[in-house]
């Protein structure tokens, strides 16, 4: 049971990641229902797809290391564009997990 209570705490903290990550891409506007309702479904989806917890895992910790990239280079890139700046941030981190996860299944010989 405390497994259980573990696994479905750890689906929200994914959520709640991913949904800060998501809301700028997919939506114009930002509420706390859209908000709430995104880090539901993301929770879901994380506990269904539990096998791929080790590629779920890692899409997150580069989404999160590429939003502190991505962050660092808007600061001076876009200095007075702030409306664009956490759409164009986001849309870096979430680009950067799909990238990992298309290379997880994705594998050919270059040489």
């Amino acid at each position: 049971m405390e497994a259980l209570i573990v696994l479905i705490l750890k689906c929200l903290l994914l959520g709640i990641i991913w949904a800060a990550l998501l809301i700028p891409v997919i939506f114009n506007r930002g509420g706390w229902l859209k908000y709430l309702l995104t880090v539901l479904v993301i929770a879901v989806l994380c506990f269904l797809l539990r096998g791929f917890a080790a590629t779920i895992n890692r899409m997150t910790v580069i989404a999160l290391i590429t939003l502190v990239i991505a962050w660092i280079t808007s600061m001076a890139v876009f200095e007075k564009e702030s409306r664009i700046k956490s759409k164009v941030i986001s849309f870096a981190c979430v680009m950067a997990a799909a990238a990992y996860l298309v290379s997880c299944f994705v594998s050919f010989d270059i040489l």
